[in-house]
């Protein structure tokens, strides 16, 4: 981990793919997201400054902590989740997550795992009932009707060994009490057999 500030690192590669140009990339994609959230922290910094005249709780910050969900058969999946807080009951998380093929270098959003309409509409199925389920047990407080389906550009996700983890962010699907919610989705539930 190469650390840039105060509560921002990011992860280097520094062995495991072949092509030095294609590690590189990833490493400059990861040094990009801690220099976004560094230059969002010294704005929440200085904004503080100014608040804490008028009582503000702080201090504001924004940090990042990386870690690599999954990294094999030439996938690797990277999540930073960044905190900042900004006054207010409790600070905000949000999960980003990088997903490349270490072959090519060729980063993948959702739309490139689920490839069609009916795939996505299995998904959602499956993600709707392990939260019907998940809620039932106790496990979490879901908003049932708040899930509307995936958004194939924008919706967070991990690769995992057998399939995929769809990411929820704080308040998406849940209160923030449950926090950010990760829902493993198999291969097998919507790899579409018809093509």
């Amino acid at each position: 981990m190469q650390r840039l500030s105060e509560g921002i690192t990011y992860p280097v590669i520094q062995s495991g793919i072949e092509d030095q140009q294609i590690a590189d990339q990833i490493n400059r994609v990861f040094r990009k997201h801690a220099e976004k959230v560094k230059k969002t922290d010294e704005e929440y910094k200085k904004q503080y400054e100014h608040d804490q005249l008028i009582s503000a709780a702080g201090p504001y910050y924004a940090h990042t902590l990386p870690s690599v969900l999954f990294n094999k058969e030439c996938l690797l999946s990277v999540s930073f989740v960044d905190e900042s807080y900004t006054g207010g009951a409790h600070g905000m998380h949000h999960e980003t997550v990088y997903n490349f093929d270490t072959r090519s270098g060729r980063r993948f959003l959702l739309k490139d795992v689920i490839r069609s309409t009916h795939e996505e509409k299995l998904v959602n199925r499956y993600l709707k009932q392990q939260m019907e389920k998940l809620k039932k047990e106790g496990r979490y407080d879901f908003f049932l009707d708040a899930f509307k389906g995936v958004d194939l550009k924008k919706s967070q996700f991990a690769f995992n060994d057998h399939g995929i983890e769809i990411i929820f962010q704080e308040y998406e699907v849940a209160p923030y009490s449950n926090g950010i919610i990760h829902l493993k989705v198999p291969y097998h539930v919507f790899v579409d057999h018809q093509q």
